[in-house]
């Protein structure tokens, strides 16, 4: 796996069981919804995590065995508040996913 250049204070790691198929509606101020594309990996995924003070710039999920993981870095929020990350990483694919 290849070293991370995010530094840990602004990447939220996240398991497989934290991602929701649909966004949830209601959160309190503290709360964000991130919404984890993965183009050409057949989903999109939600995400709910806490604003410390802001969302978080990258998004880790580690996964399988092996301590294989893919990685998302923010973007734009849409207008109804959710926040876009863009999968940058998966460390799994061996070039079936590229750096943005």
């Amino acid at each position: 796996m290849r070293a991370r250049t995010a530094p840990a204070d602004v990447t939220m790691r996240i398991r497989p069981a934290d991602l929701c198929r649909t966004p949830p509606t209601a959160l309190d101020e503290g709360r964000f919804v991130g919404q984890l594309c993965s183009t050409g990996l057949g989903s999109v995924s939600f995400v709910v995590g806490r604003r410390d003070p802001d969302a978080p710039e990258w998004i880790a999920l580690g996964y399988s065995t092996g301590g294989h993981e893919r990685v998302w870095r923010r973007g734009r929020p849409s207008a109804d508040g959710v926040i876009t990350y863009l999968l940058v990483e998966d460390d799994s694919s061996s070039g079936y996913v590229s750096v943005a």
